[in-house]
């Protein structure tokens, strides 16, 4: 039989081609048919095979089981192909090659009415399942695409866990809730290994850091350094102070083989000042180094945030020379461009918040701390 299309029925006539390219209504390019379309319709949509002896080629699709799921819901094929815009003989079609595919037959149907056998009741529970989890398959793939779902591993030095990471977390889960993330406290000498390594996604780093031409690093919070110096030290009172003035001191220092470009710069600092410090005693945390200011093991030259955070009896002091800002940089490897790194960064780069903040005078800060500065910290 031949099958004249149209984009609402089918009529047949007789028919004689085998090809399969008059399944996709291409029968006027066929060069196996005699078949000339009666009508030109701007575009036909119905897909049949022609030949009632054609052989399928056994390959399920998605829209034969879809076709099967709707037939089972309504019981009905005039119904379902309404529902789906398709016509009877073609639905049928469907059906038909569904049933070769999977050996047995899945539905009765006779004058008055469809049914479920039970191997259609089987196949329909399966399907459906297989079919949603399709459904949810097809979703991840977008938004991984989009960088909205994956697992990132940061990495982030301990003053900027204080506030930095916490709020672009806080803010990038808000709109990316199916991100996970894996955060670790890291020295910043160990995120640039695993960075290089590729163990870590993205680090939250100490700048300066050096030459590292395989990572891509922006600056993500910068702010004024302080004196951190013990309450009962001479110079607490004082709101601000000059390097030079620090000559002879004991010294609390951060522990060069973490940081070693950060150690060098505070060492420059010093240096341009005329001050050569006595280091008594060196750590790799922040925290560690305001409890030995605090224990009078000597002062420190630390970030002024700091001190905001922690609970020790100490207080910073505002430095009145000319100096660099703390930095503190957002790194990834060069070689790492996953959608969910570039949708990360994206956002820490371009959040609202990273405007500057000011802190008032002599602000009085948990445990007894106090900061004697009214300097701009710019988290630009």
């Amino acid at each position: 039989m031949r099958r004249r299309f149209s984009s609402r029925r089918v009529v047949q006539e007789r028919d004689t081609c085998p090809n399969v390219c008059c399944a996709i209504g291409s029968l006027s390019s066929c060069s196996h048919a005699d078949y000339t379309p009666a009508l030109s319709i701007c575009e036909i949509v119905c897909l049949l095979l022609c030949d009632k002896n054609y052989k399928y080629t056994h390959e399920m699709e998605l829209r034969q089981i879809r076709s099967f799921l709707s037939i089972a819901q309504t019981l009905h094929f005039g119904r379902t192909a309404d529902l789906i815009h398709l016509s009877q003989p073609a639905l049928s079609l469907q059906i038909r090659a569904l049933e070769e595919e999977v050996g047995v037959r899945l539905l009765e149907r006779d004058r008055r009415k469809t049914t479920l056998t039970a191997a259609g009741a089987a196949f329909r529970d399966d399907a459906t399942a297989a079919l949603l989890r399709i459904e949810q398959a097809v979703r991840s793939a977008r938004m991984a695409a989009d960088g909205k779902l994956g697992l990132l591993r940061i990495g982030f030095i301990s003053t900027a866990g204080n506030e930095i990471v916490p709020d672009i977390v806080r803010g990038f889960r808000e709109s990316n809730p199916q991100v996970e993330f894996s955060l670790r406290n890291i020295l910043t000498i160990d995120q640039i290994q695993m960075l290089d390594t590729g163990s870590l996604d993205i680090g939250f780093l100490r700048l300066p850091i050096g030459e590292h031409p395989e990572l891509e690093v922006v600056g993500i919070h910068r702010e004024p350094f302080a004196v951190v110096v013990p309450r009962s030290h001479k110079l607490a009172k004082r709101r601000k102070v000059r390097l030079r003035e620090l000559s002879g001191q004991d010294f609390v220092m951060y522990e060069r083989a973490y940081a070693p470009g950060f150690y060098d710069l505070l060492f420059g600092m010093l240096r341009d000042a005329g001050v050569v410090p006595n280091i008594s005693q060196t750590a790799g945390q922040m925290p560690t180094l305001i409890s030995l200011v605090d224990a009078g093991m000597g002062i420190s030259i630390l970030p002024a945030s700091a001190v905001r955070h922690s609970v020790a009896s100490v207080v910073a002091c505002e430095i009145a020379d000319a100096i660099p800002m703390s930095e503190i940089g957002l790194a990834v490897n060069r070689g790492n461009h996953t959608a969910t790194v570039e949708n990360f960064r994206s956002y820490a780069l371009g959040r609202p918040g990273r405007t500057g903040r000011r802190v008032s005078p002599k602000r009085k800060l948990s445990g007894g701390s106090v900061v004697n500065n009214s300097s701009f910290i710019d988290h630009s």
